[in-house]
């Protein structure tokens, strides 16, 4: 029988059951999971191993059936789930991993498994220590005890990515052309047409929120490998942590969760070598041995906020800034001006680290500025909070989409371009008697704070236009501070379809995209933050 036509589901199958059993496996081994965990590590790897010896793969079939008979041994109650084997079931994970990336490539070479089966046939228990749990002392999940009936479940089907990215493809140039007959009705004053148009409006709405809603997966998606990566690298370092996440369930567009990843592996990272003190350290200030890691991801309006949270030495503003100054990054004027929340950015500038030694996970001052260019370029934006000696918080808000978004329009000069709302605190047309100079700097007060008066026109190179007693601006954040941006003069906010571009403009720095509003007018949408 040919079974070439049931690859690409053994693939994507086989790596979402991988994915589970990592997870799966950290949380038993901090003495967390359930009865049910167990059972469900067993059988992902059953599974496993029937669908990799259906296909004709029979090195990935003889090492699932080796991890099946371990859990087996576990389940049976012969065995202690340790350390040791929570070693050998990643390691046994990983192997997986490759062997199953190498099929995939058709690659004809086969990895050695001979000394990890072995490893897994003969493997015992070390006694029990504190912390350690039987299989029988396991919490019994619902699951098991009442079982319910799936008859009611909705019913889903895969598709591919291409596919949907071809549905919001659409859906955005149909939006743009929406705009479009709203321009030509207005021209030709036609009210049947503007009714049209209306009722047009609402259906792409109805549309729009479906694909949105297609395109959104849950947290989980990718959350499982953050406990590895923070287990792995505790291990590595000598620190002991434990490591919580919730709302996993908050589901995000698939662009967005994607790009999410790195940014939330280097903090996790950053957080275990940096913030978390050695467990002589932490006894010392009468801390738990154990520190703690906690990724929460929550839902506010239209947008996504992920934040990680620490219990360990914390940031010290003061020394930030000193650091700053001293190695030059800022002006002795600027440090004197600055507040903690714009100290705590400081970390994302190119080169800035205060760690004493570089090591292999940080300490070259690289990483930080990768990771806020990063949220940035999705749309969102990240903020620190921190406190000596308690712990700190990076926090990054995203939106739920990128292909189609909400943006402010302005004019500069002669063309317009775009500003995406979630960049946008607020706008306002400020009277020029209202600023003022220190040195070079123009000023004006904002709810009793100094904010920085900068010209969009003038970091663009484009001429002013504006030559009113009202300036027009909008507030934001930049670099974790809070600026207003002068333009010449507001068009409005509009729901846009954001294009990709092309070389060379997609290598310089500020654009994040391009759009083509009702009239026919090409726009840029600007990326702020990174523009300056």
């Amino acid at each position: 029988m040919d079974m070439s036509p049931y690859r690409n589901l053994f693939f994507s199958e086989s790596r979402e059951h991988l994915r589970a059993f990592s997870e799966l496996i950290v949380k038993m081994e901090q003495g967390v999971g359930s009865r049910e965990d167990l059972y469900a590590l067993f059988r992902s790897a059953h599974s496993l191993k029937g669908m990799a010896a259906s296909m004709g793969y029979g090195g990935i079939a003889e090492l699932s059936h080796s991890l099946e008979d371990l859990l087996d041994r576990v389940r049976k109650e012969e065995l202690i789930f340790d350390t040791g084997i929570a070693d050998l079931l990643l390691e046994g994970t990983d192997l997986l991993e490759a062997m199953i990336a190498d099929v995939s490539a058709e690659l004809q070479t086969a990895r050695n498994i001979d000394d990890l089966v072995q490893r897994l046939a003969t493997y015992q228990s070390v006694p029990s220590g504190p912390g350690v749990k039987s299989p029988a002392s396991y919490s019994q999940s619902p699951a098991i005890e009442e079982r319910e009936s799936h008859d009611d479940a909705p019913q889903t089907v895969r598709v591919r990515t291409e596919v949907l990215d071809n549905l919001i493809n659409i859906t955005g140039e149909l939006i743009t052309n929406k705009h479009r007959l709203l321009t030509v009705g207005k021209e030709l004053e036609s009210t049947s047409l503007d009714e049209a148009t209306v009722e047009l409006s609402r259906l792409l709405r109805d549309l729009h929120s479906e694909i949105v809603l297609v395109r959104l997966i849950p947290f989980a998606a990718v959350a499982d490998r953050f406990p590895r990566v923070v287990r792995d690298l505790a291990k590595k370092i000598g620190k002991e942590v434990v490591f919580e996440m919730e709302g996993a369930e908050i589901e995000l567009d698939r662009g967005i969760l994607e790009g999410l990843v790195d940014p939330i592996v280097h903090i996790l990272r950053n957080a275990v070598d940096h913030a978390l003190e050695v467990p002589a350290d932490r006894n010392a200030c009468g801390k738990p041995s154990q520190g703690r890691i906690k990724l929460v991801v929550s839902r506010e309006k239209d947008q996504v906020v992920v934040a990680v949270v620490d219990d360990g030495r914390g940031m010290d503003p003061e020394r930030l800034v000193s650091h700053a100054v001293e190695n030059g990054f800022i002006g002795p004027e600027a440090g004197r001006l600055m507040t903690p929340g714009e100290a705590f950015m400081l970390i994302c500038l190119p080169g800035f680290s205060t760690a004493r030694e570089v090591g292999a996970v940080s300490g070259r001052g690289v990483g930080m500025d990768a990771v806020r260019s990063t949220i940035q370029t999705l749309g969102g934006n990240m903020t620190i909070e921190s406190e000596p000696g308690k712990g700190s918080r990076f926090i990054l808000r995203l939106p739920l989409t990128i292909a189609i978004i909400n943006v402010l329009l302005v004019r500069l000069s002669l063309i317009a371009v775009a500003i995406p709302v979630t960049n946008v605190q607020r706008t306002l047309e400020l009277k020029r008697s209202l600023i003022y100079m220190r040195g070079k700097q123009a000023l004006f007060d904002l709810e009793g704070e100094q904010l920085p008066l900068l010209s969009l026109n003038r970091i663009l190179g484009f001429p002013h236009g504006g030559a009113g007693e009202l300036l027009p601006l909008f507030v934001c954040e930049l670099k974790g501070r809070r600026v207003g941006l002068v333009v010449d003069s507001f068009i409005g906010q509009q729901e846009i379809f954001v294009k990709p571009l092309g070389r060379p403009l997609a290598s310089m720095k500020g654009l994040g995209g391009g759009a083509v509003l009702g009239n026919g007018e090409v726009v840029f949408i600007l990326d702020v933050a990174n523009l300056l």
